[in-house]
């Protein structure tokens, strides 16, 4: 399949007016472009695939168990437990729960080690610490932006086989090496605390 694909993960409501209005500014550039929404709530999922649908736009639904057919531009996933599945089958991934004032983002490691070139909004509260740590490790790892400005970033990967695959990349190698660095630092407390107790040991009669 050579269609364009990228997907909007763990939105809320509201967030899927921006979404779908990126969508549709992204069709007018690649009329075949898929784009996979899942809600962070499966019902949120079922409401956006009926409003769509009673605008006469052609959905198709994970619970439904629908086929992506040629005319059918978006997927929207109201099940459970299958984000990483999708994030593998994408090589976009735009994390929610980040667009609109108050809120507070989403994970985004699971993005990352998929190997998926990751966009987040500016509300991503505690996971900021995440994303500047990644951003630190490569610039490329995660990609902030507001919501005006989502088209022109996604059109600009979409356009750009080398650019993508480089923020692909960025992303997991980031993200791997943030991993190793957190499980170094366990491990380096670990055999802090074994040793201290080792010695508290020798020195009991």
């Amino acid at each position: 399949m050579n269609r364009k694909v990228w997907m909007a993960s763990s939105i809320h409501k509201g967030e899927e007016k921006v979404m779908l209005g990126v969508h549709n500014a992204l069709k007018q550039i690649h009329p075949d472009i898929i784009t996979i929404i899942v809600p962070r709530h499966p019902q949120h999922g079922k409401q956006i695939a009926l409003e769509l649908e009673k605008d006469g736009v052609r959905v198709a639904l994970r619970s439904r168990h629908d086929k992506l057919m040629p005319g059918t531009n978006i997927y929207v996933v109201d099940t459970l437990g299958e984000l990483q599945k999708f994030y593998i089958l994408t090589p976009i991934a735009v994390i929610g729960g980040s667009f609109l004032p108050g809120s507070a983002g989403h994970n985004i490691s699971e993005a990352a080690a998929a190997g998926c070139a990751i966009l987040t909004g500016p509300y991503i509260g505690h996971f900021s610490h995440m994303a500047t740590q990644m951003q630190r490790l490569n610039p490329l790892s995660v990609l902030q932006v507001p919501g005006h400005i989502l088209v022109e970033a996604l059109s600009n990967l979409l356009s750009d086989a080398q650019l993508l695959e480089e923020r692909q990349e960025a992303a997991k190698q980031a993200y791997h090496a943030l991993s190793c660095g957190i499980t170094e630092n366990v491990w380096s407390f670990l055999d802090f605390h074994i040793f201290r107790i080792a010695l508290a040991n020798e020195d009991c009669p």
